[in-house]
């Protein structure tokens, strides 16, 4: 068993975090927007 992570390892889950980082940031301001319309309806 290897304990340290190769180089290739890291760039993916770095790839995997960056990409899930820019839906996340992507998604939130619909979610506020859709909040705040759903509060005026109420």
């Amino acid at each position: 068993m290897r304990r340290a992570f190769t180089l290739i390892e890291l760039l993916v889950v770095i790839v995997i975090l960056g990409i899930l980082m820019t839906i996340v940031v992507s998604v939130v301001p619909n979610v506020m927007v859709r909040a705040k319309k759903t509060k005026t309806l109420a």
